[in-house]
């Protein structure tokens, strides 16, 4: 036996009685039940049995099961016999006993399973009688695993990268609307200025992606309301070994959307707050023929609110159907579906790029009440079917359809600029119909072998991938706005004809990526991708001809990780990365791809066993080939320019103490231009502070308190100022956010019910995004967001 790799044999117990099989990293379904891998020594520490597995190799291990393996030594302890038992009871509502026992010996292998006593599982409830969710992603601040982004099923404190997570009890804790805010709990990473809604992200500097993911499909048209969100995923560092040169080089986000669960509950909510906000949300799961075998879950929203501006308001409606259907012990298919309409002002999300902006209120509106509003619908369709050989090797195919469709109105600026005098504002309109269509196709092998004492955890892929984009823009006349003295309801002009364009995206690619185990304490990640890429535009309101550009890359990346000590790991790695461009020479050559290359150290570290995850990393990150303007012709361009992104980041979540949970993170980054024809050299890339950070912690008081089902909250965010435009012309100040929350769990008769409050930037801090090259957004000024949640 292999040290480190003990050969746990897996015992479970369900409906259809007692089943054995050698522990693998392969799931089997067991009279309904899935019992998580558990494989030796390091998955037992993963989930908070490494009192157990490190010092009684001769044990057996009895664990209730349902969904997931939930932190096993803190539940309810440890009863310690002769075989040092472990038992907790089952977390919410299981319709029939479940056993899974571990035996790591011959000895332990030979005693029958058959004597064992049965323990009956039902609804977790504390002393109180206060319920808690059945949905497992709701009740921790970190995760083991990134597979939906890293592909590769091993725990995060083992790979060689930066990964990070904003999971579903964090959003639902600090009340987050959108994914933007979301995602600040995570260092380096910000939701850039873009269209309303859309999931366009600034990591570690840059902000050169074509897409981001969802459920690890490629998507440039995603839309996403939180309420359809189990988890985020975060990647550090160029990820073209794995999805192509459509990501960003400075990470990727990967949106991990809710699932059918084993359980049968519904979740309903209601929420009201600041600018007229009613929330109303719910989440259906039901198991469909009692034996988990078909499983189906439902979510969706309706979102109303006027914005922070006059004369904008929105409407969101939201519904997010999946169903998941385990044919066979080998085969499951997952098919997913998303519907989202929208209501909303664009205007009321734009500002001019001046420095007369930050004099004027956030309520000022640039827009009139005539312009009228834009509306997008976006679908969206996912088949994923996994099939498990017998050899253990397992086969994924799936297919993610996207569309969405704008219909943007005379509300949507495509420029707003200050005259010299100060105060007059000149609007542009840009108007019209747009769609956008995703379509990606993934073909992968992954499974387990050795060669020696290696242990090879490895995988591989084929991807096809085609983006479609056509916009019809119109021009449409709106008088100038004096900023000190305002005049609304003005008559706006008909919309003419000024743009017809369409661009295309094709990629092929093959990729390979393989895990090793060295030794206990050595690990390596290693991979390759090659991508075949064709991108074209037709200006259609020209007579020239389709304009393309075809481009062939590898794109590698290597990690290595050592844990020199329990619960510490060293890591690094280097990778590249590129992103395709559309640009041409004044000879009418295609711009070669912007190339990016990273290289990274760090340090991970578990802590309060492993209820605390930790990530400590120091980055360089150059893009190079960045497309600028040809010195010799103004309307061409030249692969010459080159930026560059240092920095230090520190992510920390995790429950340090029962009840108490936190999330911080820091970040700092120093991003400018190091080379261009256009671009000072020297220059800061816009938006991007050089310092910032995020902390959010929460206490909930416990059963033994006579305060138990109160909760509270605090947070702050924090930026030093940034670059407002590249070139630099101007800084928008720093600040500091302040957020704060409270709830209660109470029951009525038997149903439970939480009343949840929050507040958010409580000082009312008037804060800027930027695009760095037309426009400002707003942030939330002060808003207040009470919410009453009940389950059955």
């Amino acid at each position: 036996m292999k040290q480190g790799r003990s050969a746990w044999r897996i015992y479970a117990r369900g409906g259809s009685g007692w089943t054995s099989r050698p522990g693998s990293p392969s799931r089997s379904r067991v009279g309904g039940w899935r019992p998580d891998d558990i494989r030796g020594p390091e998955s037992c520490a993963a989930n908070g049995l490494s009192s157990i597995c490190g010092t009684t190799p001769s044990s057996r291990i009895f664990v209730p099961i349902k969904n997931a393996m939930i932190n096993l030594q803190r539940k309810n302890g440890l009863m310690s016999t002769s075989r040092s038992l472990l038992i907790f009871m089952l977390q919410a509502g299981a319709s029939a006993p479940a056993i899974l026992v571990l035996a790591s010996s011959p000895q332990a292998r030979a005693q029958s399973p058959e004597t064992l006593p049965t323990i009956e599982v039902g609804p977790q409830r504390a002393a109180t009688g206060k319920a808690r969710s059945t949905d497992p992603s709701a009740q921790s601040y970190i995760r083991e695993q990134a597979q939906s982004t890293l592909k590769l099923a091993a725990p995060i404190h083992d790979v060689p990268l930066s990964v990070q997570f904003v999971t579903r009890r964090v959003i639902e804790e600090r009340q987050a609307l959108t994914v933007r805010q979301a995602i600040e709990t995570v260092s380096g990473v910000e939701s850039s200025n873009a269209f309303p809604g859309s999931l366009s992200f600034r990591i570690r500097g840059f902000n050169d992606a074509g897409a981001n993911l969802r459920d690890g499909f490629r998507e440039t048209s995603n839309q996403q309301d939180v309420q359809g969100i189990d988890r985020i995923e975060v990647l550090k560092g160029p990820a073209s070994v794995l999805y192509g040169g459509s990501v960003a080089s400075g990470g990727v986000v990967n949106i991990v959307t809710k699932t059918p669960l084993d359980a049968n509950f519904l979740h309903v909510d209601i929420a009201s707050g600041s600018y007229g906000l009613v929330r109303p949300t719910f989440d259906l799961n039901r198991d469909l023929t009692g034996d988990h075998s078909l499983l189906m879950r439902l979510d969706g929203a309706i979102d109303r609110s006027h914005t922070i501006k006059q004369f904008g308001e929105q409407e969101n409606v939201f519904l997010n159907p999946s169903i998941l259907w385990r044919a066979t012990e080998q085969d499951t298919l997952l098919l997913r579906g998303q519907w989202f309409n929208s209501g909303f002002s664009y205007g009321a999300y734009q500002a001019p790029l001046a420095q007369q902006t930050l004099a004027l209120p956030l309520s000022f509106s640039y827009m009139d009440p005539n312009q009228s509003q834009s509306h997008k619908d976006a679908e969206r369709v996912s088949l994923e079917w996994t099939h498990k050989f017998d050899s253990g090797v397992k086969l994924r195919v799936g297919m993610n359809v996207s569309d969405v469709n704008y219909s943007l109105g005379t509300d949507r600026f495509s420029r707003l600029s200050v005259a010299a005098n100060g105060y007059t504002l000149s609007r542009s309109v840009q108007s019209g119909p747009a769609w956008v269509q995703d379509y990606d196709w993934q073909n992968e092998l992954s499974g387990s072998f050795t060669t020696g004492p290696l242990q090879h955890d490895w995988l591989v892929g084929a991807e096809a991938y085609w983006s479609l984009n056509h916009t019809i823009g119109y021009a449409v006349a709106v008088p100038t706005l004096n900023l000190l003295s305002p005049v609304y309801d003005v008559a706006i002009g008909a919309p003419k004809l000024s743009s017809n364009t369409r661009s295309r995206v094709g990629d092929f690619a093959g990729y390979v990526q393989d895990f090793v185990t060295l030794a206990p304490q050595w690990r390596l990640l290693a991979g390759v991708r090659y991508d075949s890429i064709t991108t074209s535009s037709l200006n259609q309101l020209s007579a020239t001809p389709w304009s393309l550009n075809h481009a062939q890359r590898f794109s590698p990346r290597f990690g290595l990780n050592f844990e020199p000590i329990p619960d510490t790991a060293l890591y690094f790695n280097w990778s590249n990365s590129f992103v395709p461009t559309t640009s041409t020479t004044s000879s009418g050559s295609p711009l070669p791809p912007s190339a990016s290359q990273q290289w990274e150290v760090g340090v991970k570290q578990k802590a309060f066993d492993n209820r605390v995850q930790a990530t400590l990393a120091l980055y360089q990150l150059t893009r190079s080939n960045v497309p600028t303007t040809d010195p010799t012709n103004s309307l061409y361009s030249v692969a010459s320019g080159l930026q560059r992104s240092r920095g230090v980041e520190l992510d920390v979540a995790g429950e340090i103490a029962p009840g108490w949970n936190i999330v911080l993170s820091y970040a700092h980054t120093l991003a400018k231009v190091l080379q261009d024809n256009r671009l000072p050299v020297g220059d800061l890339l816009a938006g991007v502070p050089r310092h910032s950070g995020n902390l959010w912690t929460t206490y909930e008081f416990q059963p033994d308190s006579s305060l138990h089902g109160f909760g509270l909250g605090a947070g702050l965010r924090a930026e030093t100022q940034r670059e407002a435009a590249l070139p630099n012309t101007f800084l928008l100040p720093g600040y500091v956010r302040l957020d704060a929350s409270a709830w209660y769990r109470f029951d009525v008769g038997r149903q439970p019910f939480k009343l949840q409050v929050n507040f958010q930037n409580m000082t009312n801090r008037q804060i800027y995004d930027t695009d760095g090259a037309f426009t400002l957004r707003p942030m939330q000024p002060f808003t207040a967001i009470a919410k009453l949640s009940t389950e059955f």
